[in-house]
């Protein structure tokens, strides 16, 4: 593999509409969407290269750049290195200085446009909040939906429905009411975690949670595009499947030891980070996080924090 190059990449944003540019037909990925930016010059921040080349490209003047994503990417003929980072802090019309069409578009429509391959993990950060809950113990059915409705009044977006002990028949009818919960709150999603073919009986789900021991035997993606499919790591061995598989999000843990898996040594945060590094797709940290741990998991490349403990509420 050659030297990557570093390319910074700037997340503008106006309330919910991010700017996109087209690239000319003269460029590689012509006529593709993107997000603006360019190389980084040597001794350069990326906060100054996104700085001059928000300038040089769409006339406007920005500040306040921080980390969403970095995604490390292999094409053909070249190896890129993407530092994306995001601000709404910006002076002046954005418009197309080198003669590419530049627009306003919401992120709910994203979807719409062809970007280059590398970009999929930016689009999948920019639709993810920072904390992903995963489901605790419940008494009942209830309990559960009891527990679910606190967080989601407490501003949870990202929920991930977990109940090994239940029969799927039971599952299942535990999961249509939670979907529905989910739905009534603004943009929050519900991942299912099960069998692909769950998602058959649960189409209005938003996607499915596969545990690591549950893809080394698959060879491709086991669900459509449509839908978010999330995968528990812990290795780089089960990283590399869960890419080969086409996740658009990686739990990675543990973190932090923790009371569930006392035999497990937690990697702590710079290893964590240094995994993270090499991965194209928004990663949450698993293992012992809290709330509290949400600054220093973005700080280290992570998406945000997942948890259970941490996470799901008490009996109401």
């Amino acid at each position: 593999m050659s030297q990557r190059i570093d390319i910074a990449v700037g997340v503008l944003r106006q309330g919910d509409r991010i700017l996109l540019a087209q690239r000319q037909a003269k460029q590689s990925h012509a006529l593709k969407w993107e997000f603006p930016g360019g190389k980084v010059e040597a001794v350069e921040s990326i906060e100054a290269a996104l700085v001059r080349e928000f300038q040089e490209e769409v006339g406007v003047e920005t500040s306040d750049w921080k980390p969403l994503i970095q995604i490390p990417w292999d094409y053909d003929t070249v190896s890129v290195h993407l530092h994306v980072y995001e601000s709404d802090q910006f002076q002046g019309a954005p418009h197309g200085k080198e003669g590419q069409p530049v627009q306003w578009t919401v992120i709910s429509e994203l979807h719409n446009y062809e970007f280059p391959e590398a970009n999929r993990g930016i689009l999948s950060a920019l639709k993810l909040p920072d904390v992903f809950m995963i489901s605790g113990n419940f008494h009942d059915e209830y309990d559960a939906l009891g527990r679910l409705e606190a967080a989601l009044d407490e501003g949870v977006r990202l929920v991930q429905l977990r109940a090994k002990q239940m029969e799927e028949t039971d599952f299942i009818a535990l999961a249509k009411k939670a979907i529905a919960l989910t739905h009534r709150y603004n943009e929050a999603k519900i991942l299912i975690n099960g069998k692909p073919d769950w998602l058959d009986v649960l189409p209005e789900a938003d996607g499915l949670q596969l545990a690591s021991t549950a893809i080394m035997d698959l060879t491709d993606r086991p669900i459509s595009k449509d839908k978010i499919l999330s995968i528990s790591t812990h290795t780089k061995t089960e990283i590399a499947k869960a890419l080969e598989l086409k996740a658009d999000l990686l739990l990675l843990s543990p973190v932090k030891k923790t009371s569930s898996h006392p035999d497990m040594d937690g990697m702590g945060w710079e290893t964590f980070s240094e995994m993270v590094a090499d991965i194209p797709i928004p990663v949450f940290a698993l293992g012992g996080m809290k709330q509290s741990d949400v600054e220093q998991a973005t700080s280290q490349g992570a998406q945000g924090i997942a948890a259970i403990s941490g996470l799901w509420p008490d009996p109401i």
